[in-house]
């Protein structure tokens, strides 16, 4: 049975009290390698429990039953819930094991809002890891005509809002997720100037090219997505064609976050398949609790800009 102290400490450390979005225990970040398999995050009030090995009967017991002990005597108006979610193997499957979930289920990070779903599917419909790269779009978005490229549920357009952006456009291929970014918009009170747009970006830069330029764009693609995009393969299809998207000071936030894809080789590959045209400005800090063992293997988020002529 593993030593789950590293856990406990966790939880204590944890500000439980902001009633904010955040990671608990970052286990894949390998700082502790016997739970390397285990994350937890809180999507208030829930703490929810990720596993990306299957994991015994008895164990699971043992941990939610000491996860849901120490919350309930030290977090007890914080914590309401556990989910754990069982990650390994050829299907998800998340389990609601002590409490009840909130209908409908929304969290905070800062100003912003956004709708969540800890039962029904893999990914939530907000990814914890990316809100220093929300809260630079936030910061960099005053007046600015923004696009989103593989939008998902639309984090970084909300964040464009509140940061007072002239407009947003969003753009993924998966109508579900774009329905879930526009009801995100509504909850934080925004119903104009942002646009939904349910194309295949690697088809549709025509239509991208007739709207530029981009005062701030933001290229945060899926690592693997069957039948539609794989990072290695396709990102420099998407590279190529931003030099035509650009004026003159144009920002850019380009993520990455696949283990395999290293922070050199992905600059490499950014400056081969942009001719030039943007420029290396920094990389952003991980998001608090998201510290990895090897930086080469987390989430890399790029800031670029227009090269200067």
């Amino acid at each position: 049975m593993p030593n789950f102290t590293p856990l406990i400490n966790a939880l204590e450390s944890a500000p439980f009290t902001d009633h904010e979005l955040c990671r608990v225990f970052h286990g894949r970040g390998h700082s502790v390698e016997q739970l390397s398999h285990l994350n937890i995050d809180f999507y208030p009030p829930c703490l929810f429990v990720v596993s990306y090995e299957e994991i015994p009967a008895s164990e699971l017991q043992q941990l939610s039953q000491l996860l849901w002990e120490w919350s309930q005597t030290h977090a007890a108006d914080a914590v309401t819930s556990l989910v754990f979610q069982q990650r390994a193997g050829q299907q998800t499957e998340n389990t609601l094991l002590y409490g009840q979930l909130p209908s409908p289920h929304v969290v905070k990070e800062g100003e912003c809002q956004f709708l969540v779903d800890l039962m029904s599917r893999q990914n939530t419909g907000i990814f914890p890891d990316m809100r220093r790269g929300r809260e630079f779009v936030q910061a960099h978005s005053k007046h600015a005509k923004v696009l989103n490229l593989f939008s998902y549920t639309c984090g970084f357009s909300v964040a464009a809002m509140h940061g007072g952006a002239d407009s947003v456009i969003n753009m993924d291929m998966n109508k579900g997720v774009l329905r879930a970014g526009k009801q995100n918009h509504q909850l934080n009170g925004f119903d104009r100037g942002v646009s939904f747009l349910p194309h295949d970006i690697l088809k549709s830069f025509g239509k991208l090219k007739k709207a530029a330029p981009f005062d701030l764009i933001i290229v945060d693609p899926p690592s693997f997505q069957k039948g539609s995009f794989i990072l290695t393969k396709d990102y420099q299809k998407v590279l190529r064609r931003l030099p035509e998207l650009l004026n003159d000071n144009t920002k850019l936030l380009l993520c990455a976050n696949s283990p395999e894809l290293s922070e050199a080789a992905f600059k490499a590959l950014i400056a081969e398949h942009t001719q030039g045209a943007i420029e290396f400005v920094e990389r952003l800090a991980p998001t608090l609790g998201f510290v990895d063992v090897d930086s080469d293997r987390s989430l890399k988020a790029l800031i670029y800009q227009t090269a200067a002529q």
